[in-house]
C-alpha cells in the first residue's frame, strides 16, 4: 500500500474482521488517529493495480458507528473478546525532556496509552487489552522502530507507516488537504500486507519483542522464545488459530530485521573491514542486493545513505557496472530532533549529503538524487516538501526491500527493525511504476499514454530528469511546478530552492 489513506483503510478493515487476536508493535501509537476519513470514503475500495481484487467485506467492515479512530476499533474488538497486545516504544527520559520533543511526539506516549487503558477499564474489557511501553533501546538515540501488525495469525502488516497523528495523507499530497490531521504535512509512506508462511516470522519476532519488554534480558528471550514454543506461549490464554496457507504463491518473501543483541553471530556494520554481519539482517540484504545490481536501483528513504559502509559498497558497484542507474528519493528537510541531538543530527545530514555526493561522483550522470514537492493549486510560489518517510528499495525490477529500517546506523545496526525482502519480477516493476506515476503525475498506470514508457527503467530515468529540469526552470520563472519531482541537490544542478527554507544537498552549519 502506498500512503496513509490506502494503508490505514486496509488496516482498519482487517482489524474489524479479526476473530481471535490483534498484535501490534509500533514506534508510536495514537488512539485518536482516524484510520478512515469519512469525507473521502470511495464507493468501492481497491488496492490500485497491485492486488487483483477489491477488499472483501468492505461494506460491512467499514461502516459501523462512523468513528474510525484506532481507539474505537480496538475497544470494539476487545468487547468481542479479541486478544489485543500492543508494544509501543517510549524514548528514554533524557530524550523526552529535550527541546522540541513535544513537537516530535516523543514525550506523551504514556498519556496516549493510558486513554486506551481507561476506556478498557470503563467497559470491563481490560483482560483483553494489554499494552506495554518499552524504552530500553541499545543507545540513547536508537529505538524500537518496527511498525508491524499481526491479525488472527493469518495476515500481517509491515512497513514504514506509524499508527500516529500526522501520518495520514492521500497520494495526491495536496498542499493544503483539510482531511489531514491538524498540523500535518504532505506525507509519503509505504506499507505491505502479507499472508502465507512469512507471517510465522512476524509472529516469532513479535513474541521475542514482547518477552524482552517484560524481562529486559536477551538471555531470557532466547531461553523462553524458541520456534517450538511459539504456539504454547503466544496462545496460552486463547485457543490457537493455526497459521494456515493453502496453495503455492509465486512470490518469495524473506524476513529481515535489525536486532543486534539477539543475533548469534553479531549483526550490523563492521566499519574496520567495510563488511556486513548477520545473514538475516536488513543491512545484509542491502549488501547482497547492491552487489547483485546490474541495471537499476530505486530507493526511497527518510535518511538516505547516512551510513558510509553501505555507501562504499554501492560506490564500488557503480564502478564495476557501467550500465547501472540509480534514483534516490529523500526528504528535502529530514525530521531532526532539537538542541544537543539536533547538532548531532545536522552532522548526520552532512554525512548524508557527502555520501550522496560520493554516489553521484562514482556514477556521474547515472545517479540522480531527488526530493518531492507539493505545489499549491492557486499560488505559483507556494510550495513545501512532501515528507519522505518510506523505506523502500527496488533492484533490477526483481528484488524489493520494504519495512521500517532507514539506511542509517540506527536502521542498520542499533534500533530494532523489521523488513521484508521480496523476490518478484512481476510485483517489483508494478510497484515501481505505481510510485513513479504518483511522483511524476503521469496520466495512469498504463504508461503508454505518457511520453516515456515507465516500465522501462532507462526511459523512466529520463522522465525523472526531464521533469526535474522543467520544474527547476519553472521555479526560476515563478511558475507552478508539475508533478512532485525536484532535485535534492538543486544548488549543484544550478536551480533555485523550491521554497525559501529548502536546504536540500547544502551543508548544515552550526552557526
Amino acid at each position: 500500500m502506498v500512503d496513509g489513506e490506502e494503508n490505514f483503510r486496509l488496516e482498519y478493515q482487517k482489524m474489524s474482521e479479526a476473530k481471535s487476536s490483534i498484535y501490534i508493535a509500533n514506534y508510536d501509537l495514537d488512539p485518536n488517529l482516524r484510520l478512515i476519513r469519512e469525507d473521502i470514503i470511495p464507493s468501492s475500495f481497491q488496492i490500485h493495480g497491485l492486488i487483483s481484487s477489491p477488499a472483501s467485506g468492505s461494506s460491512d467492515a467499514l461502516h459501523d458507528d462512523g468513528d474510525y479512530t484506532l481507539r474505537n476499533i480496538l475497544i470494539q474488538k476487545a468487547k468481542q473478546k479479541v486478544d489485543i497486545k500492543i508494544l509501543v516504544w517510549e524514548p528514554r527520559g533524557i530524550v523526552r525532556n529535550l527541546p522540541n520533543s513535544r513537537k516530535r511526539g516523543l514525550e506523551e506516549r504514556r498519556k496516549k496509552i493510558e486513554g486506551i487503558r481507561e476506556a478498557a477499564k470503563r467497559f470491563g474489557i481490560e483482560d483483553y487489552i494489554t499494552i506495554r511501553l518499552d524504552s530500553k533501546a541499545p543507545t540513547v538515540t536508537s529505538g524500537f522502530h518496527e511498525k508491524i501488525m499481526i491479525i488472527d495469525n493469518q495476515i500481517a502488516f509491515c512497513g514504514g507507516q506509524d499508527l500516529s497523528l500526522g501520518k495520514w495523507d492521500t497520494s495526491d499530497h495536496e498542499f493544503d488537504n483539510q482531511s489531514r490531521d491538524p498540523g500535518g504535512e504532505p506525507w509519503h509512506d509505504i506499507h505491505a500486507m502479507v499472508e502465507g508462511p512469512i507471517v510465522w516470522d512476524l509472529i516469532y519476532h513479535f513474541n521475542q519483542r514482547w518477552i524482552y519488554s517484560i524481562w529486559k534480558d536477551i538471555r531470557q528471550v532466547k531461553k523462553i522464545v524458541k520456534p517450538s514454543s511459539i504456539g504454547s506461549y503466544l496462545f496460552s490464554t486463547y485457543p490457537s488459530t493455526a497459521l494456515s496457507f493453502t496453495g503455492k504463491g509465486n512470490t518469495e518473501v524473506t524476513a529481515l530485521r535489525t536486532w543486534k543483541q539477539l543475533s548469534e553471530n553479531g549483526q550490523g556494520l563492521d566499519y574496520d573491514s567495510n563488511s556486513i554481519q548477520g545473514s538475516d539482517s536488513v543491512c545484509a540484504w542491502y549488501d547482497i542486493m547492491f552487489r547483485k545490481a546490474k541495471e537499476s536501483i530505486y530507493i526511497e528513504d527518510q535518511f538516505l545513505f547516512q551510513d558510509k559502509t553501505i555507501t562504499r559498497i554501492l560506490v564500488n558497484r557503480l564502478k564495476e557496472q557501467k550500465d547501472l542507474k540509480i534514483i534516490t528519493v529523500g526528504p528535502m528537510e529530514p525530521n531532526l530532533p532539537g538542541f544537543v541531538f539536533g547538532i548531532i543530527s545536522k552532522e548526520s545530514i552532512n554525512h548524508i549529503n557527502g555520501n550522496l555526493a560520493a554516489l553521484r561522483k562514482a556514477g556521474q550522470n547515472r545517479v540522480r538524487t531527488y526530493s518531492l514537492i507539493s505545489q499549491h493549486n492557486m499560488f505559483e510560489d507556494r510550495r513545501k516538501q512532501i515528507y519522505i518517510h518510506s523505506k523502500l528499495m527496488i533492484v533490477d525490477d526483481k528484488w524489493i526491500a520494504v519495512g521500517s529500517a532507514n539506511t542509517d546506523r540506527d536502521g542498520l545496526e542499533y534500533s530494532t527493525e523489521f523488513d521484508l525482502g521480496i523476490v518478484s519480477s512481476d510485483l517489483s516493476p508494478r510497484l515501481r511504476v505505481k510510485l513513479w506515476c504518483e511522483h511524476l503525475k503521469a496520466n495512469d498506470m498504463d504508461s503508454s499514454s505518457s511520453e516515456h514508457n515507465l516500465y522501462n527503467f532507462e526511459e523512466g530515468f529520463k522522465a525523472w530528469e526531464q521533469l526535474a529540469e522543467e520544474n527547476g526552470k519553472k521555479v526560476k520563472r515563478h511558475e507552478s511546478i508539475h508533478g512532485h519531482v525536484y532535485y535534492y541537490n538543486f544548488e549543484e544542478m544550478n536551480y533555485p530552492p523550491p521554497y525559501p527554507q529548502a536546504k536540500g544537498g547544502n551543508k548544515f552549519r552550526l552557526f
